[in-house]
């Protein structure tokens, strides 16, 4: 692994302070709604899901670690969707009493389902919608895996190589140095809403 994927890494981690600082000026206030125990939850699934991603990263196994950011990325959505809805604190309850988020409706009574929630988010952040479509080939069996398994080994003998290993050999570092900056976009992203639901509780009449 070279120094720039380590370096990328290393940000990444960083980020830990910040998710922590922002779970803890969201719970400063006495006060506790609702969507504060949503937001718990997608502050601690952020941290698991960093933890993960950076060691399967440095164990050189990407086809898991990209898995992650489909996840991290679902982290991000559907808490999104609390912004969309009439009343989020309703909405926090409904995800507390098992219902699925897929099966709610938004303020315009449209489903709110994956490929609706990386609509509306891709308006604020235009990005979304093509690292949903290109993580989501990491979750289901695609090219991807097929490419980071074989490679052309010799063109004009027309050979190829496959690799049947726990380490991704065939995976370059710049692949995995994308792959930790979308991670850290997604926590940064993450956060944004955190911070921003943190400013709604300080000023509740603004």
């Amino acid at each position: 692994m070279s120094i720039e994927v380590e370096e990328s890494l290393k940000k990444l981690e960083s980020l830990d302070k910040i998710v922590i600082e922002s779970a803890k000026d969201m719970v400063h206030d006495e006060n506790m709604y609702p969507l504060d125990l949503l937001a718990n939850a997608v502050l601690n699934r952020t941290l698991s899901t960093i933890s993960g991603f950076v060691l399967l990263t440095r164990a050189n196994n990407f086809n898991c670690a990209a898995h992650l950011i489909r996840l991290h990325l679902d982290n991000l959505l559907r808490f999104s969707a609390a912004w969309i809805v009439d009343n989020p604190h309703d909405f926090a309850m409904k995800v507390l009493g098992g219902e699925q988020i897929n099966h709610l409706k938004d303020a315009t009574g449209a489903k709110m389902n994956d490929s609706y929630l990386v609509k509306k988010l891709s308006t604020e952040y235009p990005w979304v919608e093509k690292v949903y479509k290109e993580t989501s080939g990491f979750v289901h069996l695609s090219d991807k895996h097929i490419f980071n398994s074989t490679r052309l080994k010799d063109k004009e003998q027309r050979t190829i190589a496959f690799s049947i290993s726990k380490e991704d050999y065939f995976v370059s570092d710049q692949s995995r140095v994308e792959a930790t900056e979308l991670m850290i976009e997604i926590t940064n992203c993450i956060c944004h809403f955190i911070k921003s639901w943190t400013w709604t509780k300080k000023h509740p009449h603004t």
